[in-house]
């Protein structure tokens, strides 16, 4: 039954893997589309850097491309953006091509935009963390088309190694679902071979019983019809060396019979050991594993794979419960000025006091966790709109409360919140989206707010 119940858990793990890894392989293709798209807008901007677009152009057109070959038209890309950029501007014909960074609440107004929104939903392995975290950053400092495409054919890149890595994991519990299902077959054959083994046993003693009956039977007439005593003692002495025999033959067969059904069990105890040691390490790896998946590594709080597993069971004990639920979305005020002025690795400071100090402050029933950017996430269960504004004023204050300093100096930070409530007929999308668009209201209400959708 164990073993079913594991077997069971694997195949559903592969389910789910197959499931993401044909989502990925649908976004590695709107990628290299998009890709495709900016390099299009982009050539032509300078002679020194157009062969570099013609030749990621064309491997884009032919099909899904090798992730090395991709790798190394960008990298060759980048080395003439990077020699480009080197050289002082002579004329207007070397000057790339310009755009305009959006405000937040400029959804899809500009490509910059939604390339900086797809990164910042993206959910990589944790290996893809640190690549991912630089690729946001990029994509925030690009100041034109062309630095835009390239980063997002470094996304498709990594889109691509993320299924990769997911085919990987594929491949790794289809070798473990074969490796239990030949110590399965191999229990099968043990109980198999017990079973025949028992029939032998019970034949030999049927055999047995048999053989002394018919000597018996023999013994008695042979007693009845003879007359002369020492023939009959002979007769007797004639059966019970048979019978003896008999005996022998039996208990040398049964002794032979129950040394290999102890070496078999012997060997078997030691291979459901082996197994039992082997699935316990696997439970603990798929434990890290499925820890890690579900970890922001940066900030140290649960990420947003593991918000959209619990907003599902919130979500479904709410429909049976009725019991109020709510969410809200907190966003970090100019964000990206506090990158611009002080460095990214202030910015990555911020986000890990605000992210402790979320886990802190928030109800001991509450989730949290880090959606995305600059971007938190609070499951309040239990708590209607009206209790979780209470709690997200508080948080909003310990938030504009906490001391920041970079370059000796201090550095003011608040965030905007958005809260919104289940209500019948409501999705988990839905009141996600009420959230996000009353975070919005209240960044356009002057920030370091709370505003209830």
């Amino acid at each position: 039954m164990d073993n079913q119940l594991w077997e069971s858990k694997y195949r559903e793990a592969l389910d789910r893997l197959t499931r993401e890894e044909a989502q990925w392989r649908a976004v590695e293709s709107v990628l290299r589309q998009l890709v495709g798209s900016l390099t299009r807008a982009a050539h032509g901007a300078h002679d020194q850097v157009d062969p570099h677009i013609e030749r990621l152009t064309a491997a884009l057109a032919t099909g899904p491309a090798d992730a090395m070959v991709l790798e190394s038209l960008s990298n060759g890309l980048r080395d003439a953006l990077e020699a480009l950029a080197a050289r002082p501007l002579r004329g207007p014909e070397e000057r790339a091509i310009p755009i305009t960074r959006p405000q937040r609440g400029e959804y899809g107004s500009s490509v910059q935009s939604s390339l900086h929104r797809l990164v910042d939903r993206i959910v990589v392995q944790p290996k893809l963390a640190d690549r991912a975290n630089d690729l946001r950053r990029d994509v925030a400092d690009a100041g034109d088309l062309v630095a835009l495409a390239a980063c997002g054919d470094r996304l498709a890149d990594l889109v691509n190694e993320q299924r990769i890595g997911m085919q990987r994991e594929i491949d790794a519990l289809q070798a473990v679902l074969r490796h239990i299902a030949g110590r399965l077959d191999e229990m099968t054959q043990y109980m198999a071979r017990e079973l025949a083994d028992q029939s032998t046993g019970e034949a030999n003693g049927q055999a047995l019983d048999a053989s002394v009956a018919h000597e018996m039977r023999l013994l008695g007439e042979a007693a009845l019809e003879s007359e002369d005593a020492h023939e009959l003692r002979e007769r007797v002495n004639a059966s019970l060396e048979t019978i003896a025999a008999c005996f022998r033959d039996f208990r040398e067969r049964e002794g032979a019979r129950l040394t290999a059904y102890r070496d078999r069990a012997e060997k078997m105890r030691m291979r459901v050991e082996q197994l039992e040691t082997e699935r316990n390490a696997l439970q603990r790896s798929l434990e890290r594993e499925h820890e890690l998946a579900q970890t922001d590594t940066m900030i140290g709080m649960p990420n947003r794979l593991a918000y959209e597993k619990r907003i599902e069971a919130a979500f479904e004990s709410w429909l049976t419960t009725s019991r109020p639920l709510s969410i809200a979305a907190i966003d970090i005020d100019h964000f990206k000025s506090i990158n611009d002025t002080y460095g990214h690795t202030a910015g990555d400071a911020v986000l890990r006091v605000i992210g402790q100090a979320l886990l802190k402050h928030v109800r001991p029933v509450d989730f949290v966790a880090r959606y995305g950017g600059e971007e938190f996430i609070v499951i309040f269960d239990g708590a209607d709109e009206a209790e979780s504004l209470q709690v997200c004023e508080r948080l909003r204050g310990k938030i504009q409360h906490l001391a920041f300093h970079a370059s000796r100096q201090p550095v003011r930070v608040t965030a905007s919140i958005g809260v919104a409530q289940f209500r019948q007929g409501d999705t988990p999308q839905a009141v996600f989206e009420r959230a996000d668009l009353a975070l919005y209201t209240a960044k356009n209400g002057g920030r370091n707010r709370c505003v209830a959708g």
